[in-house]
Formats: C-alpha cells, structure tokens, sequence
C-alpha cells in the first residue's frame, strides 16, 4: 500500500460486472478509470458529483473530479494503467469461474464423455488458484419426479465435491446444493430427458 495521504481501490460495477479504479488523494481530485472485462467488454460506470454526472462507457476512460465539483472526462492507455496500478492488479483475487460437468442419463457417478475434458481445465485452474472456495450446485433434466430429482441432483453436487476434496480443496471451502430440474439449462416438456440437463456446475471463486 501507498502512504494514507493515498487510497486506492479496485470498485467492481456490480450491474456490468466491470472494473474501475477509483484514487483518492488529499491534495489530488478523484479519478474513476473504467477498465474492459478479460474478453474485452466494457460496462459503464456513473459518476456524480454534487449535480453533476458523467457516463464513462469505453476502456481506459477516466473521469477527474476536481475540488470544485467539476468532472473532466479523459482518456488513457494500458499501458499508463498498469504503471500506476501495476502492484493492485497483481494483488487482486482471481474473477470467479464457472465450470460445468454433465451426467449420463438417471446417474449420479458417471459422467458424459465431453465433461472429460472439462474436469481437466477444472483440475488445471485449482492447481494454481489461491485458497479457492467452491460451490457445487446439482441440476436434473426434467424426465424424473420433482422428489426423485431433487435427491438426484444432490448426489451429483456431492460427486463433484468428493472429487474435490481427493484433489486438495478442503471440505469446508466447499458448498453443496440441489436444484432438481428447477433451473433447466435447456427449457423442455416435464419429463423429457436432455444431456445439457444433467449437470453440476461448479464456482470456484
């Protein structure tokens, strides 16, 4: 950390999921710099300032707050934001990531042949992820009862997470649940089975 004459902290947009830099200094006006999403989508960010505001809606924006109210909008490049702000995005958690692995048809054990590959990109990112914690959430297609479901999507969910504990995460980093066939990944007709139905889905965060 810099010394407490300046503060600087990484604000997550949380309705677009995008990050800005916002630094504050005793002597300095405020700066908002919005930065793009990894697969290079920008969100926007609002600033206000007493009844001022800004919209910044493009990578590498920034907008300067003077003392006096007003709110300068600029632009800046990579480059000048990792030389700023290098030792805060080296620090900063991992963004959360989504996997998930697909069940053969009534089984809580065996998995589809294409989530093979998934369960090796899944072993890969929590061999260097730091602390992670898991949640492991059970889905079902729509073929079996509601009760029948629910029990089944809860086995898969502890499949799952029986595999992540013989590959180091500990139990107690690991939250399990069941949802049956409440929130199909592909609508269908009650009790038509489907492939993409049948899954876990695992949030390493």
């Amino acid at each position: 950390m810099r010394p407490a004459a300046l503060r600087r902290r990484l604000t997550w947009c949380a309705t677009c999921a995008t990050l800005a830099f916002v630094s504050a200094c005793s002597s300095t006006p405020d700066k908002i710099t919005l930065l793009p999403d990894p697969d290079g989508t920008v969100g926007s960010v609002i600033v206000r300032s007493g009844n001022k505001t800004q919209v910044i809606d493009k990578a590498y924006a920034t907008a300067e707050v003077a003392k006096g109210g007003a709110i300068e909008q600029t632009a800046t490049t990579p480059a000048n934001v990792e030389a700023r702000y290098g030792e805060v995005l080296a620090a900063q958690p991992p963004r959360p990531k989504t996997y998930t692995i697909n069940f053969l048809f009534d089984s809580a054990t065996e998995l589809a042949p294409q989530s093979n590959a998934t369960v090796q990109q899944l072993k890969a990112a929590l061999a260097t992820w730091p602390a992670p914690h898991l949640t492991v959430v059970g889905h079902t297609d729509l073929a079996g009862s509601q009760e029948y479901d629910d029990k089944l999507s809860m086995q898969r969910a502890q499949t799952v997470a029986k595999f992540l504990v013989k590959a180091g995460i500990p139990a107690k980093e690991i939250e399990t649940a069941g949802r049956g066939k409440r929130e199909p990944l592909v609508h269908t007709a009650d009790g038509v089975p489907n492939q993409m139905n049948r899954r876990v889905v695992i949030t390493i965060q």
